[in-house]
């Protein structure tokens, strides 16, 4: 399936009928693909691309009851996709994973100083490591933005 394609075939399932949250994913599908349309891939990308997008649309009903959660699935596999073979991630990707490991890295951090010391900063170690987290994973946003490797579109 050409991207064009499925861009066209997610706007004409945008109009019917559905819940709020099944429309949003069908945007932001699209909005992804239409992002990746304007970052003027190489034909062997292009066409790589286009084979994802044939397994992904051959088993999609855009219209049945559990359109929305398929729909979820499929997004974060095409996201993946991107991620993986053309390094193209999305806006707040690393801000996101910096949060988590900083996160991790002050709920450790605090176990040890709780039972090791009787520091009265204890409690404020995951606060340090989830702000320290978030802005290294923020100039990692910014670094990939420069590059051209980012999707304008948020996380899903």
């Amino acid at each position: 399936m050409r991207l064009e394609e499925a861009i066209q075939k997610l706007d004409r399932s945008v109009g019917n009928p559905g819940t709020k949250s099944s429309v949003k994913i069908k945007q932001r599908f699209s909005n992804i693909l239409q992002e990746v349309k304007y970052k003027n891939l190489p034909q062997e990308q292009l066409s790589l691309l286009e084979q994802e997008l044939n397994s992904i649309f051959k088993e999609l009903d855009l219209e049945g009851k559990k359109a929305e959660v398929e729909l979820r699935h499929h997004l974060k596999k095409l996201l993946k996709f991107l991620r993986i073979n053309f390094s193209l991630v999305p806006e707040g990707y690393f801000a996101m994973y910096g949060m988590r490991i900083g996160l991790a890295a002050g709920l450790i951090l605090l176990l040890f100083l709780y039972f090791y010391t009787e520091s009265g900063y204890t409690y404020y170690s995951p606060l340090g490591g989830l702000l320290i987290g978030v802005m290294l994973g923020s100039l990692c946003d910014k670094r990939e933005k420069v590059r051209g490797r980012s999707l304008l579109t948020r996380m899903v």
